[in-house]
């Protein structure tokens, strides 16, 4: 099986468009992720979807928004979104803290890492 990050993005609309693909398929998401860091002194949230594999193919899609969201106490519009999407298709949101991106390399390194922290949680199979 492959499994493989997609980076939408960082911005404010990526999440929305990660949003709308929890919404246009939520039988094939398996887990929401928020993966928690500090990156340029800053606490910031990626946010994740890992979908079920393909029938065809067997790929498994894990789409991520990347350090783009501000960690804070106060209110945040995405936040609170995702949290009512993960409650509308009955998940919960799995809450990790991670280091950031920018310590490693090559972001692929940073997305192998990821992966490999997926896979000892089971969140995800095993290599085969």
């Amino acid at each position: 099986m492959t499994q493989r990050f997609i980076k939408l993005g960082e911005g404010y609309s990526d999440v929305f468009e990660l949003f709308t693909l929890i919404e246009a398929m939520p039988e094939r998401v398996k887990h929401l992720i928020a993966f928690h860091t500090v990156k340029d002194g800053k606490e910031v949230t990626s946010i994740a979807a890992i979908f079920e594999p393909t029938k065809t193919g067997n790929f498994q899609p894990i789409y991520i928004c990347l350090e783009g969201i501000p960690r804070t106490t106060k209110t945040n519009t995405r936040i609170d979104k995702f949290k009512q999407i993960a409650s509308n298709i009955n998940k919960q949101i799995i809450e990790m803290d991670v280091p950031p991106s920018t310590s490693y390399y090559e972001e692929e390194l940073f997305f192998n890492q990821l992966i490999s922290i997926l896979r000892l949680n089971r969140l995800i199979d095993p290599m085969k």
